[in-house]
């Protein structure tokens, strides 16, 4: 091997250590972000859950309100990520969508990764790109608003939380809400038509916020997976570059040897 090669090998070693550096401190980024919204995230499901069973004693027969009666367009609302470098998380939640966008006539993107695919879709009606860090009920509660403005048949798509290695893409009926399981009767302020409606925004506001959060949590995990691959992957390939020119050298250094020793006995010949 030449010396231009040996010298195009050790660059190939020297770039993918200084890759390795930065995929490993995206990695770390990653894990500790992932512990704050674990914290974030059990609240939000517990905040959830305790609405859930408030939904149940709720009654919504005599409301007409759009998320109760489920009126309107079939509306599809996907989340994914704003950003990249988190391997396939992105691209399993567009495959999902491309596989039910057939069942719905509109469209709503959250998440940069899924408006700059869908963009161009006749469906597409509304994004919302680079809204948050982390989710908040305010978020959450905006789009709700704005879906009440579109309809009231609405499902999601979101990354759910499987365990650390195992984030897949879902898709859940929001509405028509069903409720009234467990129904108290009291005497309500304001009339139970009005608390019905009132709840009915702030019961999807909630179970928004839920999976948003749910979807941030997927995303972390999906990154630091991703980049934990990659770095193990650098790793190996620096492994591989060091033994090829290691190689290399000795067999350049034992060929300069053979030419200085056939050289030498020339000499002598002469």
């Amino acid at each position: 091997m030449s010396r231009g090669k040996l010298r195009s090998v050790k660059a190939r070693i020297q770039s993918t250590s200084a890759l390795m550096k930065i995929t490993r401190a995206m990695e770390m980024v990653a894990r500790a972000r992932v512990r704050k919204l674990e914290e974030g995230f059990r609240k939000a499901k517990t905040f959830a859950s305790s609405v859930e069973v408030l939904k149940d004693r709720i009654d919504f027969s005599s409301c007409d309100h759009p998320f109760v009666i489920g009126s309107g367009k079939p509306v599809l609302v996907v989340v994914s990520s704003d950003m990249g470098l988190c391997g396939s998380f992105n691209a399993e939640i567009i495959r999902e969508t491309e596989r039910r966008l057939k069942d719905f006539e509109i469209l709503i993107t959250v998440g940069s990764k899924a408006t700059a695919h869908f963009s161009p879709n006749k469906k597409f009606a509304k994004s919302y790109q680079r809204m948050y860090e982390t989710p908040t009920f305010n978020v959450a509660a905006a789009l709700m608003e704005d879906l009440l403005k579109i309809s009231g048949n609405v499902h999601i798509i979101y990354g759910k939380f499987v365990n650390r290695l195992v984030q897949r893409p879902t898709c859940v009926q929001l509405t028509p809400i069903a409720g009234g399981k467990n129904i108290e009767r009291y005497e309500y302020e304001p009339f139970s038509e009005e608390l019905a409606a009132n709840f009915a925004n702030f019961y999807i506001a909630t179970k928004i916020f839920s999976l948003l959060y749910e979807t941030k949590v997927s995303e972390m995990y999906a990154r630091q997976n991703a980049m934990r691959n990659a770095t193990e992957n650098a790793r190996e390939m620096i492994r591989t570059l060091t033994l090829e020119y290691n190689k290399a050298r000795q067999a350049s250094i034992t060929q300069e040897l053979i030419e200085i020793v056939t050289g030498a006995e020339a000499l002598k010949e002469e």
